[in-house]
């Protein structure tokens, strides 16, 4: 069984059927083995750990698959990849202490499966941070044309994400929308508008849409294109979506910290 949980700032994933080939990616990751110690490869190296925090664009590979993980890919800009990056400091990784992901564990255990909306999904994200000693900034978002914005993507029903788009409807030109966007979010847009794709495509693959309509409808270049960004950011085929699978979209931004 897998859960996905897809926010504007990050995507969280329970599953024992992750398997990353080697890669690297713009996002800040945190890895989580619920029970047995895991060997992730980062740089080249084999590291042995029950919990690690990769740095954003740091080579790795993550062989989980029979193994329940928690992995939270969080976009490298946002407040909480910033809270999160004091483990690391000037290194590419950390290793979390053992006993700290043994309590992180055993909270995902007893606390997971009353998750079923953004409240609930949000009071269970701010306990796995408080275990870590990382404080939740919450995003205040002030700019009505970004609240605007937030709500024409998350309420969108076709294929067109360009952010020309967006731009248009709100008399913006592309430049200051982006730049609005990461001044309101700490998040930028290109980030943004691939996580809302990724989690849109997810979301219709769970509604019964084959791959490759649920691609396109997406706005992704093709099956194919899904297909890579699937693999690259959560370490498995679109396929594997499909099966036996839970996704919750949830807002961290426009409803929860406003």
């Amino acid at each position: 069984m897998m859960f996905l949980y897809g926010a504007e700032h990050h995507l969280l994933i329970l599953s024992d059927t992750i398997d990353a080939e080697e890669h690297g990616h713009s996002f800040l990751q945190l890895t989580l083995s619920l029970e047995d110690e895991l060997e992730i490869g980062v740089e080249g190296q084999v590291v042995g750990c029950s919990g690690i925090l990769i740095d954003s664009n740091v080579v790795h590979r993550l062989q989980g698959a029979g193994r329940p993980l928690l992995l939270l890919l969080m976009d490298s800009t946002s407040d909480m990849a910033a809270s999160f990056k004091r483990y690391i400091g000037e290194r590419k990784y950390a290793v979390l202490p053992t006993e700290t992901v043994r309590t992180m564990s055993e909270l995902v255990q007893s606390e997971h499966p009353h998750v079923k909306d953004t409240d609930s999904y949000i009071a269970f994200l701010e306990q796995l941070m408080a275990l870590m000693g990382v404080e939740r900034t919450k995003t205040a978002i002030t700019d009505s044309r970004i609240r605007e914005f937030i709500q024409l993507v998350k309420d969108c029903t076709d294929s067109e994400h360009s952010v020309s788009l967006y731009a248009r409807k709100l008399s913006l030109s592309n430049s200051r929308l982006s730049h609005l966007f990461k001044e309101n979010t700490g998040i930028p847009l290109s980030g943004y508008m691939l996580l809302h794709k990724l989690q849109k495509a997810s979301y219709l693959i769970f509604q019964g849409l084959s791959i490759t309509d649920a691609a396109m409808a997406a706005g992704f270049d093709s099956p194919s294109h899904l297909a890579a960004t699937s693999k690259r950011l959560l370490g498995m085929n679109a396929k594997d979506i499909r099966k036996d699978s839970v996704f919750l979209q949830v807002s961290c931004l426009h409803e929860r910290y406003t």
